[in-house]
């Protein structure tokens, strides 16, 4: 019997097409390489005579690595053994240099913040947080995308690292979808997947452990500028912004997912049964939370005991499986991923290899004209002009570390020309805008694990990332003539 009026899938389109997908798979990761090779020839080969060969090699090997680092061929921490194995049998710098960032004080601490991670996910704590927001939110208008972006803000205080905070939100979110019985294509599934995207980025603004990049643009101020930024001066320089757009996170999201209905009723009871089920706080529990605020109050006094963060950091990660103690066991805290260590140390390498080759000091001079010393002898005027640079810059590298590796070094190298300019204060603002990747999935580590829940598209960041990063930049701004002139950083 013979279908009528439904038009038949041309077969042989359709294998053309496949067959045309499938070449395109096989031959993306070569023209990828390729393209790696042709940023290392250009960039070798166009520099002006007057660069050295050190110089010129390290600028062609950060080109390749950047590449490679956006177009992804190979996972990130590959790329950046690359960059350690191309440094030293190029001559351009010495191993000892390219091996120094993993000497940094910035390594340990986020092993440290693995661990202590570890250790809290060894105990309920995680979840009674998040169930007793949502019984207390849950059935607000609006409730349950302000419990799932206030997650992340307070796990950010205790667990350094976006990815680790954001691993361990999708669990709740899987579990409060389930409950409201919401598909793929809802939108408010949307919504929720999207308030959590803003929620682990902005996360990290204030708490200078708890995001990478926070990390590695400490380490390069403190190469560059010899200055070092204690955690209480960085939590005091922006903590107006994080503050800021933690509401500001709910209200775009909210608003450009508009639905009917935000919750079911009874989600408060259920919520009820589920803490109910966790029962009361254990004796573990408590000691657990003992040990995450004394470890933050250390962080806090640093400027009084002198220890860098990371002193109190593996402090309290030893206390977790202490003898007497015991909230986790040790075997299970030691059991972190090496993978963003590699890529930490080698950013931190690469930023010194910049420095140390003079590769930063002919970035200087090509940059050095009347336009941009007249915007970095503004200071209002620097700080707008580096977010707009560092917004450009990072849609291009991706990876919020690349960014701030990409990026602070020019700033840095900018401000040195021009006197009184608050080069401190931009190397913080470099760092903290790599933070604000809304736009594009790539851009930083929870939108990439979010993404790959299937729950959102790039479609979907569109629209809220648009806002969000104008409204970021223009909070930045508002700083720089209110927050940080009364401070005495402009």
């Amino acid at each position: 019997m013979a279908t009528v009026g439904i038009p038949q899938p041309d077969m042989d389109e359709v294998s053309v097409t496949s067959k045309k997908e499938h070449l395109w798979i096989l031959l993306k990761r070569p023209f990828y390489f390729l393209l790696s090779v042709l940023a290392y020839l250009i960039v070798y080969t166009q520099l002006p005579e007057s660069v050295g060969y050190e110089p010129r090699v390290t600028l062609a090997i950060t080109a390749t690595a950047i590449v490679l680092w956006v177009l992804e061929p190979i996972p990130f921490s590959m790329t950046a053994f690359l960059v350690l194995i191309l440094l030293p049998i190029s001559g351009a710098v010495s191993i000892d240099l390219v091996l120094s960032g993993f000497a940094s004080p910035a390594i340990f601490l986020i092993i440290a913040g693995m661990m202590i991670a570890s250790g809290v996910e060894q105990t309920s704590i995680g979840k009674r947080l998040a169930y007793q927001l949502l019984y207390w939110f849950g059935e607000k208008k609006g409730g349950i995308l302000a419990g799932i972006i206030l997650i992340p803000q307070v796990l950010a205080i205790f667990i350094p690292a976006a990815a680790v905070r954001t691993a361990m939100l999708l669990p709740i979110i899987f579990s409060v979808l389930a409950i409201l019985g919401l598909q793929k294509e809802d939108i408010q599934g949307k919504k929720l997947m999207m308030g959590a995207v803003a929620a682990c980025n902005v996360s990290g603004i204030a708490i200078l452990p708890a995001a990478i990049g926070n990390v590695v643009t400490v380490d390069l101020i403190h190469y560059y500028l010899k200055q070092h930024i204690t955690y209480f001066e960085w939590l005091v320089l922006t903590l107006p912004i994080w503050l800021i757009m933690i509401p500001v996170s709910w209200f775009v999201v909210y608003r450009c997912f508009p639905v009917k209905e935000e919750a079911p009723k009874g989600l408060k009871e259920k919520m009820r049964g589920m803490i109910a089920e966790l029962g009361p706080v254990t004796p573990q529990e408590k000691r657990l939370l003992l040990i995450l605020v004394a470890v933050f109050v250390m962080w806090t006094m640093e400027g009084i005991h002198g220890w860098p963060p990371v002193v109190p950091a593996l402090i309290g990660a030893v206390l977790m499986a202490w003898p007497g103690i015991k909230i986790a066991d040790w075997d299970k805290i030691l059991d972190i991923k090496f993978g963003p260590l590699i890529m930490l140390g080698v950013t931190l390498s690469l930023g010194r290899a910049l420095y140390e080759s003079g590769a930063i000091t002919h970035l200087s001079m090509w940059l050095e004209n009347d336009f941009t010393l007249y915007l970095f002898s503004k200071p209002s005027l620097a700080v707008l002009t580096v977010v707009i640079l560092t917004q450009f810059i990072h849609k291009v590298t991706s990876n919020v570390s690349t960014a701030v590796i990409a990026t602070v070094p020019i700033v840095m190298a900018l401000s040195s020309q021009v006197e009184h300019a608050p080069a401190l204060l931009l190397g913080v603002v470099t760092g903290m805008t790599c933070l604000f990747g809304f736009l594009l999935v790539v851009e930083t580590i929870p939108a990439v694990m979010i993404h790959g829940t299937g729950w959102i598209t790039q479609r979907d960041f569109i629209k809220p990332g648009l806002w969000l990063t104008v409204i970021s930049t223009a909070v930045t701004y508002l700083m720089a003539f209110t927050w940080w002139p009364w401070l005495g950083y402009m």
